[in-house]
């Protein structure tokens, strides 16, 4: 398929068509933009931008509703005890990939840093029996701590609770659940409890594995984090993420890019492409000035001296322009002034020159 080199090229020429092609094959756009880490949205944009149909989402149109007969239906086919099972299936499945913010809550941290005061190694979020994710889980011996909040006092929760704790028990593992209120009371009376039930003793080479979302190397789309770069400004050496580095170029900081960019004057290739995409857009007249920033314009430039430059520009501006009879008469009224005021000091200056004698005084002789 071919792709017009003047669309707006966020991938590569391969790459694109690559995409377009497996688009059009029937893959999903959601599962393409995963893999091509850009967001759907913008793949969406180079598909439109080539002339390829995007196809809908399926499901229900818009304003449609569900008869009583549906949702029988509908509910007959979910409370299956196989429909639970997929569904749990399903969850598994995605969990290791989901991402979010840490699933460590406050009361599982603060019985972490129990567990680390007195030195026995844990590792959290863990998946166990392929089915449970445990809060914590001891290294010593098969222990897990679940630390409980509020949902857990419901029934439905609670039947929950006690089913995951029943298959466990029968897989080998010691449970202990710690309410909310219990941990933000006294977390270290909560590990001593473990620690007594279950004798254990502070290992001499603790490790605690703390998971926050299978960020990191656990993470399936882990890419080997961040790498040096030398800045080609300033010579900085610093640290960023790959995926950030896409350029041709590489900067450390917005000001480095600036510099590296001042001066320089855009290419005919980049000055068409503004064009293009300013071309046929509706520009907005400017609002009008208020009075209040009519009073601040003319309150910062009163008082302050023209200069010749700007003298000269605002004569070749206006000059040929006809002046309507409003201006004509204020300039005339203005210049009527200042003549009545030069007359005046004239006039002021030559009666001091010219006084008469009997002001004067007698002339005296030597």
């Amino acid at each position: 398929m071919e792709i017009n080199n003047d669309d707006w090229q966020i991938m590569a020429g391969q790459e694109r068509e690559e995409f377009i092609r497996r688009y059009v094959a029937g893959e999903a756009l959601t599962s393409l933009a995963r893999e091509y880490h850009h967001g759907p949205a913008t793949l969406r944009a180079i598909l439109v931008s080539v002339g390829v149909p995007v196809r809908t989402r399926p499901g229900y149109a818009k304003g449609r509703k569900w008869s009583e007969a549906q949702r029988e239906a509908h509910r007959r086919t979910t409370s299956t005890p196989e429909h639970r099972q997929k569904m749990r299936a399903i969850m598994l499945k995605r969990l290791p990939v989901m991402r979010g913010a840490a699933t460590n809550s406050p009361i599982e941290r603060r019985m972490q840093d129990a567990l680390m005061a007195v030195g026995i190694g844990f590792t959290t979020q863990s998946v166990l029996l392929d089915r449970y994710l445990v809060d914590i889980e001891i290294h010593q011996a098969p222990i897990v701590i679940e630390a409980d909040g509020a949902q857990h006092t419901l029934r439905i929760q609670k039947a929950k609770d006690a089913e995951r704790d029943t298959a466990l028990t029968a897989a080998g593992y010691r449970v202990f659940r710690f309410t909310g209120s219990e941990i933000n009371a006294d977390a270290v009376l909560c590990v001593r409890r473990v620690i007594d039930a279950c004798f254990l003793v502070p290992d001499q080479e603790p490790i605690y594995e703390i998971r926050t979302a299978f960020t990191g190397e656990l993470h399936p789309l882990w890419k080997g984090g961040k790498r040096e770069f030398t800045c080609e400004i300033c010579g900085v050496v610093f640290m960023a993420q790959p995926a950030h580095r896409k350029g041709p170029h590489i900067y450390c900081s917005m000001q480095c890019n600036g510099a590296a960019k001042r001066g320089k004057t855009a290419s005919a290739e980049t000055r068409a492409k503004i064009s293009a995409a300013n071309r046929g857009k509706e520009r907005k007249p400017p609002p009008p000035f208020t009075a209040e920033h009519r009073a601040k314009i003319s309150a910062g430039l009163k008082g302050r001296p023209k200069t010749a430059e700007h003298a000269a520009k605002v004569g070749a501006a206006q000059a040929g322009r006809p002046k309507s009879a409003e201006t004509r008469a204020k300039i005339s009224e203005t210049l009527k002034r200042r003549n009545a005021n030069q007359n005046k000091i004239e006039s002021a200056l030559h009666g001091d020159m010219q006084r008469p004698a009997e002001m004067t005084g007698p002339a005296t002789l030597f």
